[in-house]
């Protein structure tokens, strides 16, 4: 399953794409260049990220357990505007629902200019992840794919059909907590994004108005 193809889309080699899954030495870069990393990265998420109050909404490092970034927002709201921050509490990106697309998030600047938009399309009872962006310092156009399956929670992301993250859960692991491996010089908010929209496309949608502290 995927949007893309090639031979690299359709591995199920999740151990070798922990250890890096990234084939090309350039960076993808959507927001800034702190947060592509020189090293792979491995953070710890958890499902259900609105029924979470205080420190279960930070993203941490899974070994070190140090923060990378805060989510936040309008948890019942109609479009459920969120934002992502990081460890200095600059907003990275704002997310929110249109209201005509259905599984559809739309990312924008801190100052709400749209960026792009990831879809989660369902086809032949899988998700199918639609998502093309511009390269912050290359201007080059990015797409996404993912290959395997979100609800087990294994699943590879790919871009133009290069593995460069892994999201996968362990045994031992509780059922709402799970990994994503991220590859060196990939842009850690553009994943961290990636998995909030699959985990609201596999949420019900709420209508009342409500807001959670920030």
């Amino acid at each position: 399953m995927g949007t893309h193809g090639s031979k690299h889309a359709r591995t199920e080699n999740f151990s070798n794409v922990a250890e890096d899954p990234r084939e090309s030495g350039h960076a993808i870069c959507v927001f800034h260049r702190k947060y592509t990393l020189p090293h792979t990265v491995s953070l710890h998420m958890m499902e259900k990220l609105w029924s979470w109050t205080g420190d279960n909404f930070t993203i941490k490092d899974r070994t070190t357990g140090a923060p990378f970034f805060k989510l936040s927002g309008d948890a019942l709201s109609v479009r459920r505007h969120k934002s992502l921050r990081d460890v200095d509490g600059t907003v990275v990106a704002r997310m929110e629902e249109p209201d005509s697309v259905a599984r559809c998030q739309q990312v924008m600047t801190p100052s709400k200019t749209h960026l792009f938009d990831i879809v989660l399309r369902v086809a032949q009872c899988k998700y199918v992840l639609e998502c093309t962006f511009g390269d912050c310092e290359s201007g080059a156009t990015h797409s996404l794919g993912m290959v395997g399956d979100w609800l087990s929670r294994k699943l590879i992301v790919t871009c133009n059909g290069i593995p460069i993250a892994k999201i996968w859960r362990p045994a031992g692991l509780p059922m709402d907590q799970y990994y994503v491996d991220i590859s060196p010089q990939v842009d850690v908010a553009l994943i961290v994004l990636v998995c909030v929209a699959l985990e609201e496309a596999a949420e019900p949608k709420l209508t009342s108005e409500h807001s959670f502290n920030t």
